[in-house]
């Protein structure tokens, strides 16, 4: 009698065991066929880039944590933060005044702008923030008289940097352009605030988008154009694209 039932207990497991494991099999292809396709992935990320993804494509991407985490969708331009620099090293900053005392006398003033980008994902996180930041002189063409002022030293220690930046990120090439004023130009007396000025820093750089899964799935290009004022530096544009 033991015996009969130690068979039946084993035959019903056994039997068990087979109708779970054809359950799953049976299931498997549905659970894959809900699953979105390597290339439906790639077009939503694409088309979320650029802010034409349909409502099925960015469920896709809000369904999957890292990529939520890591497209970018929006852009925070931070204000522009002017302190004190340094004169160029090695550099007189005026043309006509070459020895400390004489740019003492004339109040020779130089200034740093760092100017900050952050890109951020659909959960708020912040991708990275970017940083164009550069320096500049300016000095009395009269002995005291602050109406005088103008730009003497074009920008220099000009260059870019991240903060915040995240694992996803990969910096590329750098693109940069500027334009100078003339030394004793007339931006103090007639333009004090650089609007419509000529003078002005650009900077651009390309980035990669990087995860294992869908190796570099997307790039950008932050950038900003700073239009130089005699004491402040006014962003004339920012993007990332």
């Amino acid at each position: 009698m033991e015996d009969w039932m130690r068979i039946r207990a084993i035959a019903t497991t056994a039997l068990t065991v087979t109708l779970l494991t054809a359950g799953m099999a049976s299931a498997s292809p549905a659970l894959a066929s809900v699953r979105p396709s390597h290339q439906a992935v790639s077009t939503a990320i694409q088309h979320a880039i650029a802010g034409t993804a349909t409502p099925e494509e960015l469920k896709i991407i809000k369904d999957d944590d890292k990529l939520a985490r890591t497209i970018p969708v929006s852009l925070q331009a931070g204000e522009p933060v002017v302190t004190k620099a340094a004169p160029p090293s090695g550099k007189a900053v005026a043309a006509s005044r070459t020895t400390a005392a004489a740019a003492a006398h004339y109040q020779t003033r130089c200034l740093t702008v760092d100017y900050p980008l952050t890109n951020r994902s659909y959960f708020g996180d912040i991708i990275y923030t970017w940083h164009h930041k550069f320096s500049w002189c300016t000095a009395n063409t009269v002995s005291g008289a602050e109406w005088s002022r103008v730009i003497t030293a074009s920008p220099y220690n000009r260059y870019d940097y991240f903060t915040d930046k995240s694992s996803v990120v990969y910096p590329q090439g750098l693109t940069t352009d500027v334009s100078f004023a003339p030394v004793g130009s007339p931006m103090g007396t007639i333009n004090p605030s650089g609007a419509g000025s000529p003078y002005h820093s650009y900077l651009a750089r390309s980035v990669s988008l990087c995860i294992a899964q869908y190796a570099c799935y997307a790039s950008n290009l932050p950038q900003s154009d700073l239009t130089i004022g005699r004491d402040n530096a006014y962003p004339a544009y920012a993007r990332a694209l």
